[in-house]
């Protein structure tokens, strides 16, 4: 029989195995348990109709697909959303907070007011008397992973790729490289959908660099290599150029192009606004990285993968690996099979299948496939699936 601890030391064995697997990696994403959204009142019904639509827009989130909440298989979970909340907190919109407390003190000397009805005065002294409330909700990962799981649903965790976004604007036949400072607007609808939907974005700084480094011919020529060696600086595990052009007045075209590794697919759209046309882009974005990393019917089963992963060569090493296969949202489990004195061979119960375990592990970003490489112990030959080792 194998003695997997032979090895490692007695000291180090006992700290790898009573020390608790936190999660340290500064690019997970944050917050995809959090939504907030507006609230007509702080009435049960009304709460818990702002609760149903935050956790509908949690499992876009969490599970990447924007159609999600229209399956058969959630909607007794949707009608039920309170049970999944953790914890929820009241705030005042921030442009609203002045008027909202105005009337608020008023209300005390006056009497209640009357229904507006279905008048123009009334309906508008409604709007400017009413509270603009927001709900933060968060709910229970666990519970909420537990669902998605018996449903045979994808959870996709937070270790998700980031997206570097190059963008060029033509309006009155002039040709120009989006500045987040002037085009802000523009930028803002990103921001607002990429979080929408859980997805890390970066935008280029625009400084003395990236205006040496990229030129308007570059995106408007699509030319992939200078978009490349551009993006070199920032290390984004993925790469998006779009040009947004006026067509007249009132029509605008956005044409897009998005690298991931092997990957590279280019689409258009129309619409009136470029703010528009910038959240359509970055919902494209999510939707292309789910169908790859979150695939719907990717879930539907546990196996075990055994991963050994060389170049780790002391305490901090464990826990770097260990932390970052915990951190991936296909592995529910991890387990130590084997030590080395430079390798580990760790037992993951994974979901989704040995593919979709590969993309995380590269987004883990400490790892790299180590092709060729064979155990030091004759008796490990063809017990393990996945060879990798630490960068």
């Amino acid at each position: 029989m194998i003695n997997k601890y032979r090895t490692l030391p007695i000291t180090l064995l006992l700290l790898l195995l009573l020390s608790p697997w936190e999660s340290v990696f500064a690019t997970q994403m944050k917050g995809l348990y959090e939504v907030e959204v507006p609230v007509a009142g702080q009435e049960t019904v009304q709460r818990n109709e702002a609760i149903r639509k935050a956790f509908g827009l949690m499992l876009v989130k969490v599970t990447g697909n924007r159609g999600v909440t229209e399956r058969q298989e959630l909607v007794d979970a949707i009608r039920k959303a309170p049970r999944y909340v953790q914890q929820y907190q009241y705030r005042l919109a921030p442009i609203e907070k002045e008027a909202v407390e105005t009337t608020a003190m008023d209300s005390v000397a006056e009497p209640p007011m009357e229904p507006a009805g279905d008048s123009p005065e009334g309906a508008v002294k409604a709007v400017e008397e009413e509270p603009a409330r927001l709900l933060k909700v968060t709910f229970d990962r666990n519970a909420v992973e537990r669902l998605l799981r018996a449903k045979r649903l994808p959870v996709w965790d937070g270790n998700r790729p980031s997206g570097l976004i190059w963008l060029g604007v033509e309006s009155g036949s002039k040709r120009r490289l989006g500045l987040p400072d002037a085009d802000v607007e523009l930028y803002a609808a990103m921001v607002e959908s990429s979080g929408d939907r859980g997805i890390p974005l970066i935008f280029p700084l625009m400084d003395l660099e990236d205006q040496a480094g990229m030129q308007v011919a570059d995106i408007w020529g699509d030319f992939e290599a200078n978009i490349r060696r551009a993006s070199n600086r920032y290390a984004p595990d993925l790469i998006v150029s779009g040009r947004l052009i006026q067509l007249s007045g009132r029509l605008w075209r956005a044409q897009w192009s998005f690298y991931l590794a092997d990957q590279v697919v280019k689409w258009s759209d129309e619409s009136s606004a470029v703010e528009i046309l910038a959240d359509q882009g970055v919902q494209r974005i999510a939707d292309l990285l789910a169908e790859r990393f979150a695939p719907l019917g990717g879930d539907d089963g546990v196996s075990l993968v055994r991963l050994r992963v060389e170049g780790v060569h002391n305490f901090k090493g464990y826990l770097t690996v260990g932390n970052m296969l915990r951190s991936q949202g296909a592995v529910d489990h991890v387990d130590i099979l084997f030590v080395e004195p430079d390798a580990v061979t760790f037992g993951l119960q994974a979901r989704g299948g040995i593919q979709l375990l590969e993309q995380g592990l590269v987004l883990g970003g400490i790892l790299i496939p180590a092709a060729g490489s064979q155990a030091a112990d004759s008796l490990l030959t063809g017990q393990v699936d996945l060879t990798y080792r630490m960068k």
